[in-house]
């Protein structure tokens, strides 16, 4: 297994028991960093990326402009931040790959489990940024320097794909016969997307539970061995009983 994605770090507390509690300059500082890119995303997804200002952020936010410059640089860096720290949720690490999700993807059981759980989390990822990408899309057709940082922010989505395909999927014989790994990726990249997210649910309407529930048949009966797929997605089966699309699945048998 890739060393790449499988990597355990033991959490360690280091406050003893009955301490006083001491906030560090670095958690100031990501706390500072958070409260900036939550400001940023309710501004630029109720006011669009080109009328929001720096200015008005920082106020917002309760720091000096130097703050927010210091801290982002660009607009165009603290729109995709922002972006990033939306999909996470509350607490989460920018960083996709170092969310506790994805290690139970890794540990998973079985190809159809760990389908199940990235269909499961990466659309509560897309249901968190769908409001903002309107303004991504509109920000990246006049800013440069928008358009390249979400070009890399897709980039890094196709390569995590594509890592956990060819370090977990393809290495444990989990994918569909005579399938080419390169191919899975493109089918995984495809159709689990935020643009896909939004196209059923909120210009076709669907409750979310049920694309989910339609998103992982479609894959799981692209990705994975025909009998795999016919018991993953089989009223009841462990795969995805537990999920919240669970129950959504043997709508699309």
């Amino acid at each position: 297994m890739s060393c790449s994605i499988i990597r355990r770090m033991g959490r360690v507390n280091p406050r003893a028991t009955g301490s006083v509690v001491k906030i560090t300059r670095r958690e100031r500082a990501k706390a500072t960093r958070r409260r900036i890119a939550e400001v940023a995303l309710a501004r630029f997804s109720e006011h669009g990326y080109a009328a929001t200002t720096m200015d008005t952020i920082a106020h917002d936010a309760g720091v000096a402009v130097q703050t927010l410059y210091f801290t982002f640089h660009t607009k165009a860096e603290l729109l995709i931040a922002a972006l990033s720290i939306a999909g996470g949720g509350p607490g989460a690490p920018e960083d996709v790959l170092a969310r506790d999700w994805i290690a139970g993807v890794i540990d998973a059981p079985t190809g159809p489990r760990r389908l199940a759980l990235i269909v499961e989390h990466g659309n509560e990822i897309y249901r968190r940024v769908g409001p903002l990408l309107p303004a991504v899309q509109a920000a990246a057709s006049i800013d440069p320097d928008v358009a390249l940082a979400w070009e890399g922010v897709v980039d890094r989505r196709r390569d995590g794909m594509r890592r956990i395909v060819d370090d977990v999927f393809a290495r444990r014989g989990e994918l569909r016969a005579g399938l080419d790994p390169a191919l899975a990726v493109d089918v995984l990249f495809g159709l689990h997307r935020a643009e896909v997210f939004v196209a059923f649910t909120a210009e076709c309407g669907w409750p979310v539970e049920r694309f989910k529930a339609w998103q992982f048949v479609t894959l799981a009966r692209a990705l994975l061995p025909a009998a795999d797929a016919d018991a993953a997605c089989a009223p009841g089966s462990a795969a995805a009983a537990d999920l919240s699309f669970g129950p959504d699945v043997a709508s699309f048998r």
